[in-house]
This record gives C-alpha cells, sequence and structure tokens, in this order.
C-alpha cells in the first residue's frame, strides 16, 4: 500500500512540481533520445572521416610501395639485361671496337667531305712538293725523309739532325701545315724553359701517346731536343711498340703514328766536339736518323733571295753583301735572314711572290 503510494506520488522533482504537464517525462526522454542520436552521429561521423583518412593512407602507402617494387624489378631487369649484353661484348671486344672505328671513320668522311677519309694514303707527291719549294739546300734530306714516310709502317722514328737556321724546324712545320689529318698533329718543345724536368717531358708525351686517333696517321713532333736526349728516343719508341695492340697489318684496330724527333746541335763547338755530337746520333734504335747539313756563303744568299720573295721587297747589291760579311753562316744558318730583310729591304711590286 506504501509503494502504491509512492509511485502515484512520484519522484522528488515531481512532487515539487504538480503542475507540469502530464507527458513532460516523455517530452524530456525524446529529448534525450535526439541528443543521444546526434552525438552517435557525430562520432560515427569522426569515425568515418578517421577510417577514410586512414583507408587513404594505407593505400597511399601500398602505391608508393608497389611504385617502389615497379622501379625495383625494373631496375633489376634492366641490370640483369645489361649484364648478359656486356658477357658476349666483353668477349667480343673486337667487334664493338671495329663497330666504333667504323662509326668514327663515316662521321670524319661526311664532316671532310671527302670519301675513305681515314683509309686514304699520305699524298708525298704535293707535300714533297712544297717542301722542296721552301726548304734550301737540303735536297738529300728531304729525298731521305720521302723515302722514309712513303714506307707507310705502322709506327716510324724519324730523326731531323743538325744545327740551327739549316731548314729542319722549317720542314716540320710544312709537314704540320699540309698533313692530311690536321686533326691528329701533336707537337711538343722537348727543353722548353717550361719543361725543364726530364721525368716531366716523358710523362706528357706517354700522355701524349694515350690519345691516338684510329683514323687516318697520327703525327707526333718533339722538338728542340739536345744530343744528351739521345737516350730518350729509344725509351719513347719501346714505350710506343709495347702498347701498341697485336695486330695483322690489314686489321682495323691499328694506331698509324710517325714521331718526328727534332736535334739541335751547338754549332759553336769545335768541329771535333761537334762530330761527336753527330756520330752518337747516327744509331738510334730503329730510328731513321736524317742529316742536315750545314749551310756556306751559297744557301745563305739563296735564303736572302728566298726571303725577299716571300716578303716582297729588294735588295741591292750592297745591303745583301753587308748581310753575308755580318752572318756568322756556319753557327746561325739562315736563321736571322728574314729579320734583316725586312729591317734592309725595300718594298716592291714586281716581285713574283711563292707562297709555302
Amino acid at each position: 500500500m506504501a509503494i502504491a503510494d509512492k509511485r502515484q506520488l512520484g519522484t522528488p522533482e515531481e512532487a515539487k512540481a504538480p503542475n507540469m504537464p502530464p507527458n513532460w517525462r516523455l517530452e524530456q526522454q525524446k529529448q534525450w533520445c535526439e541528443r543521444r542520436m546526434r552525438r552517435l552521429y557525430t562520432a560515427d561521423k569522426r569515425a568515418a572521416k578517421r577510417h577514410s583518412a586512414l583507408h587513404l593512407m594505407r593505400a597511399m602507402t601500398a602505391r608508393k610501395r608497389h611504385k617502389f617494387f615497379s622501379w625495383y624489378s625494373l631496375g633489376l631487369l634492366t641490370l640483369v639485361a645489361a649484364i648478359s649484353l656486356c658477357i658476349p661484348l666483353y668477349r667480343n671486344r673486337s667487334v664493338v671496337s671495329k663497330f666504333k672505328q667504323m662509326y668514327s671513320s663515316q662521321y670524319q668522311a661526311i664532316v671532310h667531305n671527302k670519301q675513305n677519309y681515314c683509309e686514304s694514303a699520305m699524298p708525298l707527291d704535293d707535300l714533297f712538293g712544297h717542301l722542296h719549294a721552301n726548304v734550301i739546300g737540303q735536297d738529300a734530306a728531304l729525298k731521305q725523309l720521302e723515302q722514309a714516310l712513303a714506307q707507310q709502317n705502322h709506327f716510324q722514328s724519324i730523326a731531323l739532325v743538325g744545327s740551327s737556321g739549316i731548314g729542319k724546324s722549317l720542314t716540320v712545320r710544312l709537314l704540320r701545315e699540309h698533313f692530311p689529318w690536321l686533326e691528329n698533329v701533336r707537337t711538343y718543345a722537348w727543353n722548353d724553359q717550361y719543361n725543364r724536368l726530364e721525368e716531366g717531358n716523358f710523362e706528357t708525351v706517354r700522355r701524349l701517346l694515350e690519345n691516338l686517333a684510329h683514323c687516318g696517321r697520327n703525327l707526333l713532333v718533339i722538338d728542340n731536343m739536345a744530343s744528351s736526349d739521345a737516350s730518350f728516343v729509344p725509351a719513347i719508341n719501346e714505350l710506343v711498340i709495347s702498347s701498341a695492340p697485336n695486330v695483322t697489318k690489314n686489321s682495323s684496330d691499328v694506331q698509324l703514328l710517325t714521331i718526328i724527333y727534332v736535334f739541335n746541335l751547338n754549332r759553336m763547338l769545335l768541329d771535333e766536339p761537334y762530330e761527336h755530337q753527330l756520330k752518337a746520333l747516327q744509331h738510334l734504335p730503329n730510328t731513321t736518323v736524317i742529316n742536315y747539313r750545314t749551310f756556306g756563303c751559297r744557301e745563305f744568299m739563296k735564303c736572302v733571295s728566298h726571303e725577299a720573295k716571300l716578303a716582297r721587297m729588294q735588295l741591292d747589291e750592297r745591303v745583301t753583301q753587308e748581310m753575308l760579311d755580318t752572318a756568322d753562316v756556319k753557327v746561325s744558318g739562315c736563321k736571322t735572314v728574314r729579320a734583316k730583310v725586312l729591317i734592309y729591304g725595300k718594298l716592291s711590286d714586281d716581285v713574283d711572290i711563292k707562297q709555302p
């Protein structure tokens, strides 16, 4: 009975608010349910966002991993293919070398607009036509030089020996200017003031020999050598021979090379020491030694006439005789002739010029 009365009275809040509408509890429960639904909806929405972000992150990670493995697989396959190709190519290096040389030959032929540019022979007739027209008094030496170059060996070692002013440097200059493969010409001054160390000279020549071309013939001029440098000639020649590949005469894997050593002898010495210097250079191993003879008055006068024509100058007999009297032809040859012609000569428009 007491319990029933308590139910009728309701909660203390109901007892305190006897005037509230009878369905207020229903409204309160409804509001609570709405708030609950909103909280659940908000929580579910946040969870959905977190799930979506997590799914997107996992998808991006998987995509990156897939991309990484794709590139890794591609790189691995490329490496395997490269190794597979390199093994037979390494075993057939001659094939690769031949291909590169054929490509280079075709390229040079196109650049120079000349068929068989790399395989063409040296035009000795034209070359020595220029030499004989401009080098005074050395016909025997030039003939010997032509015979040496005509042999067309894979490796040619030639030494030009003589005192100053007799045509050695002029010969070498004309060879360089009219050489068929100008891009293959190298010149090195052995006893230059900047190249005092002999070890440095030899190392420089060694580096030059490492960059020889397969197209045409290579020309290396080692100028300004003294008789005391004779021991370097066989050393350089041995370096060339030992580094050359073991090829047959008709093989394409060959580098043709001509080395010209230019020895300047001191003519201020007495005849006996000079002859001793000259004799010491006559037996250089594997080398064609060409001696340039010493000039006299006759050769000096030819030099004066030749230089006057080149400079378009005229000289009277008095000036010519004075030049001859003041020159030490035996020591300096024609070394100072051009300078004196330019100083004492008079311009002329009637002189027939013959360019070197």
